[in-house]
């Protein structure tokens, strides 16, 4: 079965796309991707939470392409020892304890510098910044190094997106992980005598079962990357959502109790990461249709989000729903995202601080944005008056 649907047509607005093939063909083969979508919540649930069947370690994953063998790219005894050993760092006691008080000064620290301005672009100026503090500082990479970041990430984003193995785009991932590995060489060296409670400092101690330097490296570029991705878009999407429903931005500065399940609301109705990739580790049938070993299955995120079989009136935002915490724009099962905590208390104590310090903030009509991309999604600019 080859369905006609365009990459390119789903990074302007999946959505009905995405709402055609659930009701039609669940599971379908798009051949601009080459890969296999399955569009049901309950398909999606069922494959992200059965890692013996559909698994990430395939040679055919971009993610095992660009950043070698990591948390994402290994199942079983090694992912259970790779994501236990990064996750101290991201549990809610280590977000609230030693993230947090460095989120909230960030955030200050971005707007005093762009107070001034009657108008600003929030992705340069406040959601890219802060993710990329925030993530380096968690994993303990030295200021030194920032800069460099954004560059790496912006190679690593196109590498994870290229389905159609475009070797130049490869060539340009590659050869930024290797400048990552070489630059965090020395560091490692250097945290190995520290003591404090960064994800590399942590790693680099010598323990019974340490990492060895490439297994730090690799798993520390795979939360670089997603701690940049899902945090700075969802952030974007996020207050772009806000400021395009003003009632429910209404309610909220009435009532900031509904704040938490506003954001989760917006993280289901708009999620930064569309689609989770998983691989056959044996033929299986699905509504009929048999797909071979090895076959590419992307879990749409986004079309799960939309479900009527689950989330009624699902293409309405609505920050009264009851169950917008049951979205799975952070994945499902084994390989949920480590950083959900960590992202959560950025993008809320982003909106908390953000609409607290512009209380008549508003898009800038001047300069209209709205979310784009098929793979990872979130407006390409935001251009907001800061003062109505």
């Amino acid at each position: 079965m080859i369905t006609g649907v365009r990459l390119e047509s789903l990074a302007i607005d999946p959505y009905p796309i995405l709402a055609h093939l659930r009701a039609t063909e669940p599971v379908a083969w798009v051949d601009d991707a080459r890969m296999w979508f399955v569009t049901r919540r309950s398909d999606v649930l069922a494959i992200l939470r059965d890692p013996e069947l559909y698994r990430t370690d395939s040679a055919h994953s971009t993610i095992r392409d660009t950043f070698g063998e990591q948390m994402l790219s290994v199942e079983g005894d090694r992912h259970r020892r790779y994501k236990s050993q990064c996750n101290a760092p991201f549990n809610m006691r280590s977000v609230q304890g030693h993230a947090m008080p460095l989120i909230a000064a960030r955030i200050d620290a971005l707007m005093d510098a762009f107070d001034s301005e009657p108008v600003v672009d929030l992705r340069p100026a406040l959601a890219s910044r802060l993710a990329v503090y925030t993530v380096a500082s968690v994993l303990g990479i030295p200021a030194a190094l920032h800069s460099r970041i954004l560059g790496w990430y912006a190679d690593f984003a196109a590498a994870l997106a290229n389905f159609g193995w475009d070797e130049q785009i490869r060539a340009r991932g590659h050869a930024s992980a290797r400048e990552f590995q070489d630059a965090m060489g020395p560091v490692l060296r250097e945290l190995e005598r520290g003591a404090d409670p960064s994800l590399l400092s942590v790693l680099a101690r010598t323990v019974p079962d340490r990492l060895t330097d490439a297994e730090i490296v690799a798993n520390a570029l795979i939360v670089l990357f997603g701690g940049i991705e899902t945090t700075e878009s969802t952030i974007l999407n996020v207050l772009w959502t806000l400021l395009r429903h003003p009632d429910a931005l209404a309610a909220i500065r009435a009532d900031w109790s509904v704040l938490p399940r506003a954001i989760e609301e917006a993280m289901r109705w708009e999620p930064a990461v569309q689609s989770c990739t998983r691989h056959l580790a044996a033929p299986v049938a699905l509504y009929g249709i048999t797909l071979d070993k090895g076959s590419t299955i992307q879990c749409m995120l986004g079309a799960a989000n939309r479900d009527p079989a689950h989330f009624p009136d699902p293409d309405r935002y609505d920050i009264a729903r009851a169950n917008a915490g049951d979205h799975v724009s952070f994945g499902s099962g084994k390989h949920f995202c480590l950083g959900a905590a960590l992202a959560r208390a950025e993008v809320q104590m982003t909106v908390e601080r953000v609409f607290g310090r512009y209380p008549a903030l508003r898009l800038d009509p001047e300069r209209p944005s709205a979310p784009r991309g098929f793979e990872f999604r979130a407006p390409p600019t935001l251009h907001v008056l800061l003062r109505g």
